[in-house]
């Protein structure tokens, strides 16, 4: 039997651009999101804290951030085993070479090879597949050769994009769909994208400690693996591990922007820690005139309510602009005016007329898709 803690794309040193004016505070997060890890590990005794690649950002991190991952790790109870990804690649000048690094207990190994690596005190060995550069189109588990007689529990550590159709591209280190089939292996931990995902039952991304960007569901987590024997499936159960909450809220401006702004607050105050909070607020729909001073004074109560990071992102259509291009079409389009005069006229009353309701979301549907075809 063995027991792992499976994380990985902690991608200590990140930049945060996006979140330029409060980048510290996420980098900041991002290290008490490790440490979270490790707590994870040793309350469940594990037998091996597996970290499936780009634990740095990228190779030329400050030797303080090295210093600073070394510490958390240090923590751990159990063996660590580290795999370079395609951010913290195996190059001549990788993180994993420095005199910093090497500083590092005994308990820490790099997976620099691709021989198996016994997991003391188990019956179980780890198959890694170290990356050497940023981009490949090599799937870097073909190298593992089933196993034939061995009667341990093989676990494969690798750092890609499997092959599902959309969600790959052919240099991001493709991975095939039955790489844990094919290699005979009993679990395969992978890391490269940061929502958790699990395949097949044997195959899991264990998703990004930490959430790294708007939109990334399945992120601020880790994974507990236990395999009770050879060929057994595994047991997967989900740890939190997030130190930051990354919330979207999206907001239809066609009814007004009175009514959503009204929600929205609503939703903000079930925000149990709202300073350790970033908002998106996402706009769609046909705004009025008065929208954008009421979305920025929304924006102002909640930055000043607390909130650690504040940010509005507009994708909805002025109506004034809509009706202006339609008016423009219907001038050179005697479908579209025609169209519009229908509507337009005074509505007709008794039975069989159209309700104004029903005219008035027409002339709505209209515009949105002369909209639609100009953007």
């Amino acid at each position: 039997m063995v027991r792992i803690l499976h994380s990985a794309d902690w991608q200590m040193g990140l930049r945060a651009r996006h979140v330029a004016h409060v980048a510290e505070d996420v980098r900041k997060a991002r290290l008490e999101a490790a440490s979270n890890v490790i707590s994870a590990a040793n309350r469940s005794k594990v037998d091996a804290v597996v970290l499936a690649g780009d634990i740095f950002e990228h190779n030329v991190v400050e030797d303080r951030v090295v210093h600073a991952v070394i510490k958390v790790l240090a923590g751990s109870l159990a063996p660590v085993y580290v795999l370079p990804g395609n951010h913290d690649a195996l190059t001549p000048d990788a993180v994993f070479r420095r005199a910093s690094w090497n500083q590092r207990p005994d308990h820490i190994t790099v997976l620099d090879g691709n021989a198996a690596v016994p997991i003391p005190h188990t019956d179980a060995v780890l198959l890694p597949a170290p990356l050497r550069q940023k981009k490949g189109m090599k799937d870097p588990t073909a190298g593992w050769e089933m196993a034939s007689g061995l009667d341990v529990i093989r676990i494969g550590v690798a750092h890609g994009s499997l092959r599902i159709e959309g969600k790959h591209a052919a240099d991001d280190f493709p991975i095939a769909l039955d790489a844990a089939v094919r290699a005979g292996l009993d679990y395969l931990a992978l890391g490269h994208w940061h929502g958790q995902y699990v395949h097949d039952g044997r195959t899991a991304y264990s998703g990004a400690h930490e959430t790294t960007k708007f939109g990334e569901v399945g992120s601020g987590q880790a994974l507990l693996v236990e395999l009770s024997s050879r060929g057994a499936v595994p047991r997967l159960e989900p740890i939190a591990t997030g130190a930051l909450t990354w919330r979207t809220v999206e907001l239809d401006l066609s009814q007004g922007h009175e009514p959503e702004v009204a929600r929205a607050r609503e939703l903000v105050a079930q925000l149990a820690r709202p300073e350790r909070a970033l908002l998106r607020i996402h706009t769609t729909g046909f705004s009025s005139e008065d929208a954008s001073s009421g979305l920025e004074a929304f924006r102002e109560e909640l930055q000043g309510g607390g909130l650690l990071h504040v940010c509005i992102e507009r994708e909805d259509i002025p109506r004034a602009k809509a009706e202006g291009r339609l008016a423009d079409i219907a001038g050179s389009s005697s479908l579209v005016s025609s169209l519009l005069d229908g509507l337009n006229k005074p509505a007709a009353v008794g039975p069989g007329a159209t309700p104004e309701p029903v005219r008035t979301a027409a002339r709505q549907l209209l515009s949105e898709l002369v909209m639609e075809v100009w953007k």
